[in-house]
């Protein structure tokens, strides 16, 4: 931290282009451009960044647009604006409030959605909380996973201990607003955990110890260990206990 702190800042008003390097304060309120590494204390873009280069900071906050062309390693991140980053993202917390793209797996403890998230790698992580729209097309490991459904969501596959996954009540306009209207939903192929609360949800393969299928679920076969109760407007091809 006092290394860090002796750095220079790097404030962009208007237009910049640098070669990227080690920063205290990064503050981006105009247009920038890195083409290298970029080390700092921490980052906040009110403007547009495009970074060719990997992103160290012990906080990172994304008010405006931002393309990372490379791996993000930060202590805090939180986007509130429009985020693609080309690479993998490690942060024990992630908050997203707006939308973000990530090419690459993400490693963290806390993440919590609000926005819109799509991740192309897996996802491990000790909590995962959302109550915006989530895609993974890998595979999501997890402590506890709560979902609240707005709209149509998905993984590839889902492993935690306690799995939660259920309609929001009260609906808005906001998620039609933008593009990403339809039925409260959930699908992936797998879901494998201790304790499992379930609505809404297609799934091939449902694999647990107390499990509970509720209103809206498609599920092919489940398994459980200890009780298993299912909602009389849930579908469940077969059970077996194991």
């Amino acid at each position: 931290m006092e290394e860090r702190n002796k750095r220079n800042d790097l404030n962009v008003a208007g237009i910049s282009q640098t070669a990227g390097g080690n920063f205290h304060r990064v503050s981006i309120d105009g247009m920038a451009k890195v083409n290298g590494n970029l080390d700092c204390t921490s980052m906040e873009v009110n403007g547009t960044l495009k970074m060719h280069g990997a992103l160290t900071s012990e906080s990172v906050a994304i008010n405006g647009m931002c393309t990372l062309n490379g791996p993000l390693t930060s202590s805090r991140v939180r986007v509130d604006g429009m985020t693609t980053i080309n690479g993998d993202l490690h942060s024990p917390e992630l908050e997203v409030n707006g939308k973000c793209t990530v090419r690459g797996r993400v490693d963290g403890e806390r993440i919590d959605i609000g926005g819109v998230i799509d991740i192309e790698g897996d996802v491990q992580c000790e909590t995962l909380n959302v109550r915006g729209n989530i895609k993974i097309s890998g595979l999501l490991n997890a402590g506890t996973v709560e979902i609240r459904l707005h709209t149509s969501s998905s993984a590839k596959e889902i492993g935690g201990e306690r799995i939660d996954i259920r309609r929001k009540e009260q609906q808005n306009g906001f998620w039609k607003s933008i593009g990403l209207g339809g039925t409260p939903s959930f699908k992936t192929s797998l879901i494998e955990g201790d304790e499992i609360v379930l609505e809404d949800t297609e799934a091939d393969i449902v694999r647990g110890s107390n499990i509970f299928i509720g209103r809206g679920c498609n599920i092919r076969l489940v398994e459980y260990s200890g009780e298993l109760e299912v909602d009389q407007d849930a579908k469940v091809g077969s059970s077996q206990r194991i």
